[in-house]
């Protein structure tokens, strides 16, 4: 089980952050339109189950996930809350909202990555007006990866270690911002910014779920946690994937795919234990992930949320789960184990 209740401390920095983060970026109409009403909905089903911490960047819905739940903070009692968002791409005004592959419906505006130290002030800038704040407590350097930047990465690796992560660091030291990390969907990159910087949080998607184990086998995990770095667990479902979705990892999911779920299912059903559910503990009882982070776009998704957060998952599930090899021989599993 996850408590909701619990909060722990943000890295190194005085920030305390809830067990679950609510994801805002299905709010930005991920692969589906969600209507306004739904939007404030679902944030509003998140702060009555108990969720305070919200995550967020421009990207999303190109403005319009940011400016959703800026209006829901508008109208929203005044409560202790925890605002991350990114950094790393500004959005110029287009005529109309562009085609995309991911967002339906975006805002009428076009995401071009910028990564000096301008444009991580303007994009800052720019989400503070978005979301109706003062300021947010964490910034995050957003898709550094090689999976988004194909080529030229290693200029680009220079450059943020020039440019981006000083003016973030500037931006801390300043008040203006409690926390600065990276948002990003690959370790890699945050082995090499680990070893050259200082930052206070990684926010890791895909990277350490009952499908890919990766963060944990290559020693990331472990890495994170000797430098005092919170790793903020994203995308636990792979895109929705464990939670019975047809993407994985923003794509289509291949045969493989479908056949590794239907494995980890059999195990499920066995125990009469939701899949997702199994996902979301799975992740949270690493004690180098801080906190998990999980995209939702209604009310009965919050709900689902919770309920998964809160099943009793039996340990003969995990135990089985290690002997067929579905997950890592001695990776954390359960409450007792992370205690």
């Amino acid at each position: 089980m996850i408590d909701l209740t619990a909060t722990r401390a943000l890295g190194s920095t005085d920030l305390r952050i809830g067990s679950l983060g609510l994801g805002i970026a299905p709010l930005g109409n991920l692969y589906a339109e969600v209507s306004e009403a739904q939007a404030q909905a679902t944030l509003s089903a998140a702060e009555r189950a108990g969720i305070h911490w919200f995550d967020t960047a421009p990207y999303y819905g190109f403005g319009l996930a940011e400016s959703r739940l800026g209006r829901f903070l508008q109208g929203a009692p005044r409560v202790p809350r925890l605002i991350s968002t990114k950094v790393g791409r500004v959005l110029q005004p287009s005529v109309r909202a562009p085609d995309h592959e991911q967002f339906v419906a975006p805002a009428a505006n076009q995401p071009v990555f910028d990564y000096s130290s301008a444009g991580i002030e303007r994009a800052h800038a720019d989400s503070l007006v978005r979301l109706g704040v003062d300021r947010v407590q964490v910034l995050l350097l957003h898709d550094i990866d090689r999976l988004t930047h194909p080529t030229g990465h290693r200029a680009l690796v220079e450059g943020l270690l020039r440019d981006a992560l000083p003016t973030l660091r500037g931006l801390k030291t300043d008040g203006v911002i409690d926390a600065i990390g990276l948002g990003i969907n690959e370790w890699d990159v945050g082995y090499e910014m680990l070893a050259s910087t200082q930052i206070d949080c990684v926010l890791l998607a895909g990277r350490y779920t009952l499908l890919d184990s990766s963060a944990y086998t290559s020693g990331f995990l472990d890495a994170c946690a000797r430098r005092g770095v919170a790793v903020l667990a994203g995308g636990v479902f792979n895109s929705g994937f464990l939670a019975g979705g047809s993407h994985y990892d923003y794509r289509l999911a291949d045969g493989a795919k479908r056949a590794a779920r239907e494995s980890l299912l059999a195990i499920c059903r066995r125990y009469a234990v939701e899949l997702p559910a199994v996902a979301l503990q799975f992740t949270a009882a690493h004690p180098a992930i801080t906190s998990v982070v999980i995209g939702a776009r209604s009310e009965q998704e919050v709900e689902a949320l919770v309920h998964w957060s809160r099943t009793e998952i039996p340990p003969q599930l995990w135990s089985d789960l290690r002997h067929a090899k579905l997950i890592p021989a001695q990776a954390p599993t359960g409450r007792r184990e992370r205690e």
